[in-house]
């Protein structure tokens, strides 16, 4: 499992609302927003690398960058994952999907070389997902045949803690991107840099390798 931090209630200043938003039967809410994504389209074209691959590692890689976006409930305990993966749904020929866990990797390039090959089992309805996952990872799938204004996420239940994000068809240039996230540890601030993150890596798609 992946290493992480339990977060001292005593010490930590968002504990109030912490406990707050964990009264509530359903903390979670969702949040839609539109980037462009013409640079990292256009780079990826250039390079000749997938562009979803691309896109879910720019994810990934804002999902790294903001400390909340990786805080889960386990065992009743707030605690912070060092890193988190991604798990996409893959289609395959049967137009089923099959899920793939695409672990964490400083680089694009690093992270290309392990998921490709976790990606075409995949897509012959192979999964890779550990029997035994915790929740170091967000929840990350594309819709490529809808440009939507909004989404909203299936529930395992409404206590979820995972991050769950559906990006979709790139049209006039934007690409739209719906994230769940849960109010115990994510507000509109940690939300926004979140978003900002996305669209520097989208911006600046240089960085992501």
């Amino acid at each position: 499992m992946n290493s992480y931090k339990k977060i001292d209630l005593k010490s930590w200043s968002r504990a109030s609302l912490y406990q707050f938003y964990r009264q509530f039967e359903a903390p979670c809410y969702n949040i839609s927003v539109k980037l462009d994504g013409s640079k990292i389209f256009e780079y990826a074209k250039k390079h000749n690398y997938s562009f979803f691959l691309i896109v879910l590692y720019a994810i990934l890689r804002a999902t790294n960058e903001v400390s909340q976006i990786k805080q889960r409930v386990i065992d009743g305990e707030a605690i912070e994952f060092n890193n988190v993966a991604a798990m996409t749904p893959i289609m395959t020929d049967q137009e089923i999907f099959c899920q793939a866990w695409c672990d964490y990797f400083a680089s694009f390039e690093e992270f290309k070389a392990n998921a490709e090959p976790i990606i075409a089992d995949a897509r012959n309805n192979i999964s890779n997902v550990p029997q035994n996952y915790s929740e170091n990872f967000i929840c990350a799938s594309c819709s490529p045949w809808l440009h939507f204004e909004s989404i909203s996420q299936a529930e395992l239940n409404f206590q979820d803690s995972i991050p769950i994000l559906a990006w979709g068809k790139m049209k006039d240039n934007l690409i739209p991107i719906s994230v769940k996230f849960n109010h115990c540890f994510v507000d509109g601030l940690h939300a926004a840099r979140f978003f900002d993150s996305i669209e520097k890596f989208f911006a600046n798609p240089e960085l992501l390798v």
